[in-house]
């Protein structure tokens, strides 16, 4: 398999679907009301919301939701008067987001969109890209980064998760379906499930797909290389699985254009 993005592609649009996924799962009418009168509460990562504060540096309200399909984010986001754009690469999650959109009264503007092209949007477009945990899922963040920066104004803001690298030193189905087995180191770092696959020593689950870890150098470091300043981080754990007994398994950061 070579044409990893549409299986993963391929992938989402089923999960979507059928609603086997947490994040494929839209806010019911009742969810939103609950936060309708209380302070925004969206995740970047499982365990712990972004912090509220993290809201109060922005300078505008136009906010491209990147990768972040699903009826989630982007309907909290246009229930507090955000101008949201969604692009995301699967049609379903985006549908998701049209169906709460209709059901609530709300607007949100969808993109079908691949984050490793460049984004069809004008320089200086946004003032907050939001990202949660989806660069997992391409294999090189170059673009991501470059274009991010290129369609923020300046003084935008990008918010992204993304996981902490060491826990794909371990095989996911011991963590997450075997959690009495031992564990063992089992692949090297950066983890890239294309190339593994391609040598032999991974099959790729169609319920899965294919996912790749990045070091730091390409987290951090190609914020920094395409113009970013990071002003605030934080981690988190997913206590679903034993690993996060030794660590956290979720990073997320703020950075700015300057």
């Amino acid at each position: 398999m070579t044409d990893y993005l549409n299986f993963n592609q391929d992938r989402w649009n089923r999960v979507a679907k059928d609603r086997k996924n947490a994040y494929t799962i839209p806010l019911s009418h009742e969810q939103l009301m609950a936060a309708k009168d209380k302070p925004l509460e969206v995740f970047l990562t499982v365990g712990k919301p972004v912090p509220t504060d993290w809201f109060d540096k922005l300078v505008g309200k136009k906010i491209l939701g990147l990768a972040s399909g699903g009826g989630q984010q982007g309907p909290l986001f246009a229930l507090k008067g955000y101008d949201v754009t969604i692009m995301d690469y699967s049609a379903e999650q985006l549908a998701s987001d049209h169906m709460v959109a209709e059901r609530e009264g709300l607007t949100i503007k969808t993109i079908q969109g691949d984050m490793t092209q460049p984004f069809p949007f004008a320089d200086e477009s946004f003032d907050l890209v939001f990202c949660p945990v989806s660069n997992v899922y391409i294999e090189d963040l170059t673009n991501m980064w470059q274009e991010s920066y290129r369609v923020l104004k300046k003084g935008g803001l990008l918010m992204v998760g993304y996981m902490n690298p060491w826990v794909y030193l371990y095989d996911g189905d011991q963590v997450w379906e075997q959690p009495d087995s031992d564990l063992f180191l089992t692949y090297p770092l950066p983890f890239n499930a294309r190339e593994l696959e391609k040598a032999g020593k991974l099959a790729i689950s169609p319920d899965y797909g294919y996912e790749f870890s990045h070091t730091w150098e390409e987290q951090i470091g190609g914020q920094l290389r395409a113009g970013f300043a990071m002003i605030d981080f934080y981690e988190s754990k997913d206590n679903r699985h034993r690993l996060s007994t030794y660590a956290s398994d979720y990073l997320a950061n703020l950075s700015i254009k300057l």
